[in-house]
């Protein structure tokens, strides 16, 4: 059996902290910095903040160093989109509203085997979800009027940050990607506490969850029409 749980940086010294107090094992590669053993179970906390716990009690365990770290219930509004670069099928952009520690296992969608398996995961411990998705007719009409793919995810995200913002207003939003040019504040203050995280999808649960949830849905679509508005180019390159 396997537990996954994935953390910040800014969580190694305590994780460190609370394996010292295990026996320690012998690290196998470079991306290891750490191994130890706790009841049969062999714990690995990789450099990226990842760590990995195997053995026939995984999940006590699992629990255990949870508690030993002292993490507290943190309420985050993760966002996340999958198909924006695709030449087929819709852009799907999701917002998911959860405690982090309870999607701690929980990483981005390209890494994850089983999508249908993670989404029920994060449908039985998130608080709430929002998702919008953009059929492949609607990406080209929108760009025939002359917006972007940045302006069309900008719209998605306000709507979906405006919406769980309005369920917990203390929640951070952390959304995956390069910073993209938001709606102003008079249409949306939600949207302006966007903060944005190259690679988020991997290094924050709540924006990994986002990004199961709306992989899912992409799978999910029956809509395979080809994009006529589609340029490799622009799908790569484009940034406002």
């Amino acid at each position: 059996m396997q537990e996954t749980l994935n953390f910040g940086k800014g969580h190694k010294e305590k994780i460190l902290e609370a394996l010292s107090k295990f026996e320690q094992g012998e690290v196998t590669s470079y991306f290891e910095e750490q191994r130890a053993k706790k009841d049969g179970c062999t714990i690995t906390l990789y450099n990226s903040g990842k760590v990995s716990i195997q053995g026939k009690d995984a999940a006590k365990v699992k629990d255990e160093l949870l508690a030993m770290l002292g993490l507290h219930p943190e309420l985050t509004i993760g966002i996340d989109e999958t198909g924006r670069g695709e030449r087929e099928g819709p852009m799907v952009i999701c917002g998911v509203l959860a405690d982090t520690n309870g999607m701690r296992q929980l990483r981005d969608s390209k890494k994850t085997g089983d999508i249908a398996a993670k989404e029920k995961i994060v449908s039985e411990k998130m608080l709430a979800s929002v998702s919008v998705t953009i059929n492949s007719g609607a990406i080209d009409l929108l760009r025939s009027r002359g917006s972007s793919l940045n302006e069309i995810e900008a719209m998605a995200m306000a709507k979906i940050s405006e919406f769980l913002s309005g369920l917990d207003a203390n929640a951070k939003i952390i959304a995956d990607g390069a910073p993209i040019k938001m709606p102003g504040p008079a249409g949306n203050a939600a949207s302006q506490k966007i903060n944005f995280l190259p690679k988020g999808d991997d290094l924050e649960p709540v924006v990994g969850a986002a990004s199961v949830v709306a992989k899912h849905l992409r799978n999910s679509s029956h809509d395979m029409g080809e994009r006529k508005t589609w340029n490799r180019k622009v799908e790569t390159n484009e940034q406002d």
